[in-house]
């Protein structure tokens, strides 16, 4: 979800977007800001793509996200997740070796603030979400929360491997209050299949109402299941 001042903008994650950048941006525009929102490679294992069509822009997140994303490109879980789940490919995509797919992320002044052309820009980190190492970004003018993956909208599954403990997912939900607590009419989440921008609170609660709901039905299936089959069978249709 980007979004621009008269002389530069911040794009808040990683997909593929350079053309369309390249194509929207206003004349005398620079993209300058590449804001993690939290240490899971999907999210910013794209960011070389943009490097090349903008070689200028800063990779940043909050102190902890930084440290998560260190982790997240060592060989571990490069080679063993990352590389494997987007393998080489005949048109030419897929991870390149470690040293060419590194990007070094410079973390946040202690504010976690970003002036972008006088307009305020605040991560804001979480103690925990699908992941540890975890932050959403607020743009209080716009009545924006760009919320990464503590927020999925309710048309795909969610990732709870890492919140495999009560207070974890305890803490996912403290997470969602705090985003519910700065009412925001726009809600970014980190993976949906129908994405809108259009400023709506409704529609924005929705969202963390629902990702709520979804983990306490995880936590009742998760009650209910003798064994993984079960589990996976209780969660499939929520």
């Amino acid at each position: 979800m980007p979004g621009f001042g008269p002389r530069s903008l911040a794009h808040l994650y990683t997909p593929d977007l350079a053309s369309w950048i390249r194509a929207t941006l206003p004349v005398g525009c620079t993209l300058k800001h590449f804001i993690a929102s939290h240490a899971h490679g999907d999210h910013f294992l794209g960011l070389p793509i943009l490097k090349q069509s903008f070689p200028s822009i800063t990779a940043t997140g909050t102190r902890s996200v930084v440290g998560g994303i260190a982790e997240q490109y060592a060989p571990p879980t490069y080679d063993g997740l990352w590389k494997l789940a987007f393998p080489p490919a005949a048109d030419g995509t897929g991870l390149p070796d470690d040293e060419e797919a590194k990007v070094d992320f410079v973390a946040l002044p202690p504010s976690n603030e970003i002036d972008l052309d006088g307009h305020p820009v605040r991560a804001i980190d979480v103690p925990h979400g699908d992941t540890h190492a975890n932050s959403f970004v607020h743009v209080p003018e716009l009545d924006l929360v760009v919320a990464g993956d503590i927020v999925y909208n309710a048309d795909c599954h969610q990732w709870l491997g890492e919140a495999c403990t009560q207070e974890k997912r305890d803490r996912w939900v403290d997470a969602l209050a705090q985003i519910a607590a700065l009412k925001p009419k726009i809600v970014v989440p980190g993976h949906t299949f129908t994405p809108t921008s259009e400023p709506d609170e409704a529609v924005a609660m929705s969202m963390l109402t629902s990702t709520e709901d979804y983990i306490r039905g995880f936590e009742e299936e998760l009650a209910k299941a003798d064994n993984e089959s079960d589990l996976f069978a209780g969660i499939k249709y929520k």
